[in-house]
């Protein structure tokens, strides 16, 4: 079973335990057109919103460009992703967690660890990858047990786009094959600039090859760090062994992402939807969610 989908049920089974009833979060998904429809809107709401809070985005570009659109308007914001040095992420972790900035523009990068209880509020300006990932995300407002928002600002549009952004990685066939053929016929362990002269390719084209082949169990890294091929197995085999990965992972993440469309598009209470996706036995109305709130159900006095 591949990373992602241990990762996968790990999240559901932490679901199932923590239970997400918690009533003094309020979920809404608000629809739009436009992408400039969306972003204003993001950014009108976050000016207007008690903070501190989150917004997660989907790339290292919006995380820097909304947030540099936010401090125009005056808003104590940083933004964060993997592309930062790890220096970086840790001063800008903190400067929010100290108070320091009332906003936080992250990827999912962010979070893991987090433990701020006084968060007002967790947006999504892209969907994420998956709703047990939205689900985590959205878990790290009020936890102080005040009110506090969970909104999704959504167009039909991004699940295309996420879908992409989620798609790459594949391996080429062909260069996959070439690497394979050119540690077979080697007697000894090949290091990694001698496998990259040899194939003509990158250093990451390389790499990407080189984990995947460890993935399907064709090659192992050595503590030296040169790569040996694990023998017994046909060129062929090994070919095959990862496109049936690749198209494994492929699927779970449309599975993933579809979870996510059916969450924002859904008609009924919000929190039912999102709950029944992990298997609680939940029924709406909640009281504190968009649909809830159109049908006329008043919100629950929040213990």
């Amino acid at each position: 079973m591949s990373p992602l989908s241990h990762q996968t049920i790990d999240i559901a089974q932490a679901a199932k335990k923590l239970r997400f009833d918690r009533p003094n979060i309020s979920l809404r998904v608000d629809m739009f057109s436009t992408k400039g429809e969306k972003q204003e809107a993001v950014l009108r709401r976050v000016e207007f919103a008690d903070k501190p809070g989150i917004v997660y985005v989907a790339t290292h570009k919006n995380a820097e460009s909304l947030a540099a659109d936010m401090q125009r308007r005056g808003i104590g914001a940083v933004f964060y992703h993997g592309g930062l040095k790890a220096k970086q992420r840790e001063e800008i972790q903190n400067r929010f967690m100290n108070g320091e900035a009332d906003v936080i523009v992250a990827t999912n990068a962010f979070g893991m660890g987090v433990d701020k209880a006084d968060i007002r509020f967790v947006y999504h300006a892209d969907v994420s990858d998956s709703l047990d990932g939205y689900y985590q995300e959205i878990g790290r407002a009020g936890r102080d047990g005040e009110p506090a928002e969970a909104v999704l600002f959504y167009r039909p549009q991004d699940i295309n786009a996420q879908q992409y952004k989620t798609g790459g990685g594949n391996v080429d066939k062909q260069a996959l094959e070439s690497v394979a053929s050119i540690l077979a016929h080697k007697r000894r362990p090949a290091s990694r600039d001698d496998l990259a002269k040899e194939s003509a390719l990158t250093g990451r084209k390389l790499s990407n090859i080189v984990h995947k082949l460890e993935e399907v169990g064709a090659a192992k890294q050595l503590d030296s760090g040169k790569i040996q091929i694990l023998r017994g197995r046909t060129i062929d085999d090994i070919a095959e062994a990862a496109n049936s990965q690749q198209q494994f992972l492929k699927d779970l993440r449309k599975r993933r992402l579809a979870s996510m469309q059916v969450y924002a598009e859904c008609r009924t209470c919000r929190r039912e939807c999102l709950l029944r996706s992990f298997g609680e036995d939940y029924s709406g109305p909640c009281g504190n969610c968009d649909r809830c709130e159109r049908a006329g159900v008043r919100p629950a006095k929040v213990a």
